[in-house]
């Protein structure tokens, strides 16, 4: 029997959850594009996930949580919208709006949930003002009155500017896209390169990273790239003024960005002066080293402990390595991850360059 909120009967208990639709999914690509055509990759996959409209909200105590073809949805109380199904970045914003643990909330029988919910919504003394970020008819975001949008036609387009203005249009090559709840460009400068090694070039670049669904700040990073096996060796820029959070006026990112390119290619250049260091560094006991790197997870680990074993032709863990390959094998290994944590093993790699030969 099927009871009237649409869920579905575990045999004669309580009905199942409500489900949360899937976000737009991320993906990575290794190419060797010019800008305007890496640029229209990203503005294209995100016309694929649904057209694109924010919808603001006075008050979010106005709305419930309903059920809608087994989703979990809201809908206005007054009726005067359909109920707009939640993906799962725009619950996870809802569940820290209201203070809720999502992971919790998400497995009650799905009368528990809207109860919980709406409880939390009508109780909430949270700024009631939001805007929904819609795509087509569900939520994939739920973002403060105070957001700052910078989307990815807008991105590209204040990317493109500021590469004309300083003279880089012509000379970028981009060799990594990623779309999805994080967007990213990897643009790579062929002009500037070294030889690290013989045969082995590395070139300098920048990464340039947003998000339209509240995932992620605009940065702007330096990143070295090893030509031979496309690796990226990312610099976090901690403090930097170097990222620019979703918050204002988008003018201020726009204007943020194009000020921050210029500076990320000097910037890069003295980690290209940090990396050539790495090859005369050697690090001792690398099973130590491996597990101090609190960041990683165990199968991360795992994966690291594989590239450093090929990077050293070895079919054990040696006990030494060279800082340059203990970098390699941790980039390396970064390509199995998503997007996202892709850049982040890459700026934790960057982080032990630091760590090891100092700053530049």
């Amino acid at each position: 029997m099927q009871p009237a909120n649409g869920a579905a009967v575990i045999g004669r208990s309580l009905p199942t959850p409500l489900r949360v639709v899937s976000d737009m999914p991320s993906r990575w690509s290794d190419v060797e594009l010019g800008f305007d055509e890496a640029a229209e990759r990203i503005v294209r996959a995100h016309e694929r996930d649904g057209e694109h409209r924010d919808l603001p909200i006075v008050d979010v105590k106005t709305w419930a949580a309903v059920p809608y073809q087994g989703q979990m949805a809201l809908a206005p109380i007054a009726g005067h919208h359909e109920p707009k199904p939640l993906r799962n970045n725009a619950y996870g914003n809802l569940m820290t709006r209201l203070g809720a643990p999502g992971d919790f909330v998400r497995k009650l029988p799905a009368p528990l949930q809207l109860a919980t919910i709406n409880y939390l919504l009508t109780t909430s003394e949270d700024n009631a003002a939001a805007t929904l970020r819609l795509r087509g008819d569900q939520v994939a975001a739920i973002v403060s009155g105070r957001y700052a949008p910078l989307d990815p036609a807008e991105l590209v387009e204040t990317i493109r500017e500021a590469l004309v203005k300083h003279g880089m249009l012509n000379e970028v090559r981009v060799r990594g896209v990623a779309s999805g709840l994080v967007d990213n460009l990897r643009l790579i400068l062929p002009t500037e390169k070294k030889a690290i090694k013989p045969g082995d070039v590395s070139a300098l670049g920048i990464d340039i990273t947003s998000s339209s669904f509240a995932r992620s700040a605009v940065h702007v990073s330096p990143v070295i790239w090893r030509l031979v096996c496309s690796n990226g060796l990312k610099k976090a820029e901690r403090g930097s003024g170097f990222s620019f959070r979703h918050v204002g006026d988008s003018q201020r990112l726009r204007d943020g960005v194009a000020e921050a390119i210029p500076g990320a290619v000097v910037r890069a250049r003295g980690v290209m002066d940090q990396w050539q260091r790495a090859v005369a560094f050697m690090v001792e006991d690398v099973q130590r080293q491996i597990e101090g790197l609190r960041e990683l997870t165990v199968i991360e680990k795992k994966e690291l402990e594989h590239e450093i074993r090929k990077e050293s032709g070895t079919p054990a863990l040696p006990e030494r390595i060279e800082l340059y390959s203990l970098i390699n094998a941790m980039t390396a290994s970064a390509k199995t991850a998503a997007p996202t944590r892709r850049l982040e093993i890459e700026s934790i790699a960057g982080d032990v360059l630091t760590r090891h030969v100092g700053r530049a």
